[in-house]
């Protein structure tokens, strides 16, 4: 009964977390408006995207690795989770003047450059909730990351009021990073530590540099849809855009984040006692049901539902709303077999099967040059998830020729 309540933490989290992240948006586009919300949308995916461009894994390491529980390795790990977060801060101060000249009706280099603060402050949380999670304890994970998003949804309203514009998305940020590297200190067991290791630097990099090119291509994936919109078509059609997007994506972040803490340390232990097909099964067939729940779902009831929740200027239409489903569907069901890799240490096989998605960016581009309405991009979205996920089934395969090779010889 205890660990199914444990194992139930890594469902609640991130499903409160998006669903604060839906409160934010939800409040700011009633409190400044549609094109204000554009803008405030510009400042959290450039944080967004700098964070997934310097992400080497860290934490995932920590779950995967056998000595992952040892206290030096995690000094180490800490250590270089500093040096990533001064590392993102510098990336968001040198590019602020670039972004702000870009997009010259956005928010300002100071806005932007604000930003820097989020990634230094958060490269000093401590590590020790996530290595409990080694022994599918959560319930520190859930005050950590459960906390800071309670912290920010507080945030929301008073800071919306204040500034009246996308500066309090900055301010929001900022004080969910405050929360979550102090909450992760004061649930933390071990005494927080941190050291530099060449050695840990280089196993860093060997296990996530394959993470940290799939990282970049999540960004095309994920996110550069978005820069186009605002680019191609105003402030006000990112918001409409980015808001049916945000929902359409809700499911499949909440899955993906807690695939990360539940399936990723199970096939971990599938593999070590040579029960992965069992395991695997079970896995992919609940992905295949989530997946088809939600393309139903939303495909059905988003137009409708955000109308009424965010006003009529919101309302996409059915064709956009479809393809965005579509689109979220197939990355659902492509989430085991990102774990997968990840627990083989085939890093590398995430990468692979998100370069298709990546190219879908090339037709989303010319979609939107053509002025083609915002369903073709979405539909140009949809397409390359269905590539994507299906190239990481063909290369699931070899993991399992390896696995059945491994116990013919056992």
């Amino acid at each position: 009964m205890i660990a199914i309540s444990s194992r139930s933490l890594a469902w609640a989290v991130p499903v409160l977390a998006e669903a604060a992240a839906l409160g934010r948006s939800i409040a700011l586009a009633w409190v400044i408006g549609p094109d204000e919300l554009g803008r405030a949308m510009m400042l959290a995916l450039t944080v967004r995207l700098v964070e997934m461009a310097t992400d080497l894994g860290i934490e995932r390491l920590m779950v995967q690795a056998p000595d992952g529980n040892a206290a030096r390795f995690q000094s180490e790990l800490q250590g270089a989770a500093i040096l990533r977060g001064v590392i993102c801060a510098t990336i968001l101060l040198g590019f602020a003047p670039l972004l702000a000249a870009v997009f010259s009706d956005g928010p300002s280099a100071a806005a932007y450059g604000f930003l820097a603060i989020i990634p230094l402050i958060r490269g000093f949380g401590h590590l020790d909730y996530r290595r409990l999670e080694r022994q599918f304890r959560y319930m520190k994970m859930s005050i950590v990351e459960g906390g800071a998003t309670v912290t920010m949804a507080i945030c929301v309203v008073p800071f919306a009021w204040l500034f009246t514009d996308h500066r309090a998305m900055g301010v929001i940020l900022v004080a969910h990073a405050v929360s979550y590297t102090t909450l992760s200190h004061l649930v933390a067991d071990r005494k927080y530590k941190t050291a530099l290791s060449l050695a840990t630097l280089r196993r860093s990099w060997t296990f996530g540099a394959p993470l940290l090119l799939n990282a970049g291509l999540l960004f095309l994936t994920f996110y550069a849809d978005r820069f186009v919109v605002a680019q191609a078509y105003g402030w006000s059609s990112l918001a409409l855009y980015g808001v049916a997007l945000q929902l359409a994506l809700l499911p499949a972040q909440i899955v993906g984040r807690a695939a990360a803490s539940l399936v990723l340390p199970e096939l971990r232990l599938a593999l070590a006692n040579n029960d992965l097909e069992r395991v695997w099964s079970r896995c992919l067939n609940t992905h295949i049901v989530l997946a088809s729940v939600m393309v139903v779902g939303f495909a059905t009831l988003a137009p409708t539902v955000i109308s009424l929740v965010y006003g009529d200027a919101f309302q996409p239409e059915v064709a956009l709303a479809t393809a965005l489903a579509i689109a979220a569907g197939f990355r659902i069901l492509r989430t085991p077999f990102s774990q997968l890799a990840v627990a083989t240490g085939r890093t590398g096989d995430p990468a692979r099967a998100n370069l298709i998605r990546a190219l879908a960016l090339v037709p989303a581009a010319a979609f939107a040059v053509a002025g083609l309405p915002l369903a073709a991009i979405a539909a140009a979205a949809a397409i390359g998830e269905a590539g994507a996920t299906f190239r990481a089934f063909q290369l699931s395969s070899t993991v399992f020729v390896c696995n059945d090779r491994k116990g013919a010889f056992a």
